[in-house]
């Protein structure tokens, strides 16, 4: 072969290599397309190219669906079915507490069952519920951290039902320490579920703001 065949290859390679290089998405986007921005490194926050927040006023908040870490039930057997219902219940109340408490009662947007332009509907899930343990007989239980969970939420635009963005925290601080144990009961659970839903109200709350601010490209 000669040398300028060698030459005309190696440029044909090259080109073939950019152009599948500028084809592959960047590495911060989701599957359906939401692109991660600058955020808190202990959260994600993602938004659809283009997609404008100014219009934004009101919120519509769908009930948190709630599931525990893979499982949970299984090892915990003591735990009655009435009890996890209550868990279960207490964990979506206590979300719709903390977010309202942020980005309605401390923040500008006002909760409505209205679909229209300037209604972005929030719908929430609260995944890998860990709680301690509880001994339904009032004896003392000892556990040795905090309750973990995930919690994620779609933004979604209520006149269109488009996907504008997505909000996960990626987990839970443990409070504790190596080594340091704390009294498992309910008034203790629901306080640790409180600091996690509250932390992600007030990142989605912060997000939003940044949102607002940027004019879409």
């Amino acid at each position: 072969m000669s040398f300028r065949a060698c030459v005309l290859g190696l440029v044909l390679i090259c080109a073939l290599s950019a152009g599948c290089t500028a084809s592959r998405p960047p590495e911060d986007m989701t599957a359906d397309g939401l692109v991660r921005v600058p955020s808190r490194n202990i959260a994600g926050v993602y938004r659809a190219p283009g997609a404008s927040f100014v219009h934004y006023r009101r919120i519509m908040l769908e009930p948190p669906t709630v599931s525990f870490v893979r499982d949970w039930q299984k090892n915990h057997p003591e735990i009655s079915p009435a009890e996890i219902l209550r868990i279960v219940r207490e964990a979506a109340a206590l979300f719709r507490d903390e977010f309202t408490r942020e980005l309605i009662d401390r923040g500008p947007y006002e909760l409505t069952d209205e679909l229209a332009a300037d209604v972005l509907i929030v719908n929430p899930a609260i995944v890998d519920l860990d709680v301690p343990s509880l001994a339904e007989d009032g004896s003392r239980i000892y556990t040795a951290g905090p309750a973990m969970m995930k919690v994620t939420g779609e933004l979604r635009d209520a006149a269109s039902g488009a996907l504008v963005g997505r909000l996960t925290t990626f987990e839970t601080d443990d409070n504790y320490g190596f080594g340091k144990v704390r009294l498992a009961n309910r008034a203790m659970n629901a306080h640790e579920q409180r600091i996690a839903y509250g932390k992600w109200s007030r990142i989605l709350n912060e997000a939003l703001a940044v949102a607002k601010a940027e004019r879409p490209r």
